[in-house]
């Protein structure tokens, strides 16, 4: 299985633009900067999108599945269902997604041997009640994916031109009908959808460890070897910790926070660690809280459906689509921006 991302060519980073026909991944056979279509195309009806109340089939698979990429467009299948109650949702199998993709591909976003790219699938998708199919080889002819998405402009950075910083889950979206409206209206914010036993349990946890109180929780880690520990700017948090200091907090950190500033702004801490809680348990924690700080990662992505104020450093450059709405991102060059 090729890689969809390639080499960068005069510091531009290309993509393939892929498609899903007949149980067999397909490529345009053009390397592009950025995904999709216009959205003036679309608003121009130059290209056709789903039919006003439409009740057909809808399968969907994502193309990449660390926890973050698939917590950003966790909320279009509710959103879906919002703006076409009868259209029937699908989600690829295990098994179809090895079968398109290759055996072991999506290993790459394995975070340890616990918690794997397919353990991030149930993570995020599991207990979904807008899922109406589990589907496998032979069920469905075309099968959309996140590289189907419209953007509504372009952003020339420096030498690369890249789409705008709206999140991926309003892009695909606009791909499949929904007016500028809709995306304002009809909430596509991350969603997981929790059992009632991890509903009771996390309650119970919450009142034994913070009571009625408000509380938050930060996030001190990375999936990716070059982001573990701690990062030297992780100061450009500072300003927006301090508006919480003295709260009691949740926090998962892989480094000892004991005698750090942190430790000086939040001195009563619960680790999640020692909680033994799976993530989808954190999740629900996260998202009820006042507030999450901490660096960019899938599981505050994940807990971004609530009204938890959310604020995360992030280390790149740009967001580009992979982001949430109403979330602050602050950048190594001391920018903010609230998408």
């Amino acid at each position: 299985m090729i890689n969809s991302w390639i080499s960068p060519n005069y510091n531009q980073l290309l993509m393939r633009q892929w498609y899903i026909k007949n149980d067999k991944i397909h490529d345009l056979g053009v390397e592009v900067p950025y995904l999709g279509i216009p959205y003036d195309q679309i608003k121009n009806n130059n290209i056709e999108t789903l039919p006003e109340n439409y009740d057909g089939w809808f399968p969907f698979m994502r193309m990449c599945y660390s926890i973050g990429d698939l917590a950003i467009i966790s909320g279009i299948f509710e959103a879906l269902k919002t703006k076409y109650p009868k259209i029937k949702i699908a989600w690829p199998s295990n098994e179809y997604i090895d079968h398109i993709l290759g055996e072991g591909y999506i290993s790459r976003w394995d975070y340890n041997k616990d918690v794997t790219a397919k353990t991030n699938i149930e993570t995020i998708i599991g207990n979904n009640p807008h899922i109406d199919k589990i589907f496998n080889v032979g069920d469905f002819d075309l099968i959309f994916t996140d590289h189907d998405r419209s953007y509504t402009s372009l952003i020339h950075d420096g030498e690369m031109v890249r789409s705008c910083d709206e999140p991926l889950a309003e892009q695909i979206l606009r791909r499949f009908g929904f007016t500028d409206e809709d995306i304002k209206n009809i909430d596509s914010k991350p969603k997981v959808y929790f059992t009632d036993e991890e509903i009771d349990k996390c309650n119970n946890i919450i009142e034994e460890h913070i009571g009625n109180f408000d509380y938050g929780c930060l996030l001190f880690a990375g999936r990716l070897e070059q982001f573990k520990g701690r990062w030297e700017n992780d100061y450009l948090l500072f300003n927006d910790a301090k508006k919480f200091s003295n709260t009691p907090v949740f926090v998962y950190s892989q480094y000892d926070l004991n005698n750090t500033e942190w430790d000086n702004f939040f001195p009563n801490r619960i680790s999640f660690a020692e909680l033994g809680l799976s993530i989808r348990e954190q999740i629900y924690i996260k998202q009820k809280s006042k507030f999450n700080i901490g660096y960019q990662g899938g599981v505050t992505e994940a807990s971004s459906g609530g009204t938890s104020k959310m604020v995360s450093l992030c280390p790149y450059k740009t967001i580009r689509e992979n982001c949430v709405r109403g979330s602050k991102y602050i950048f190594f060059n001391k920018t903010s921006k609230v998408i």
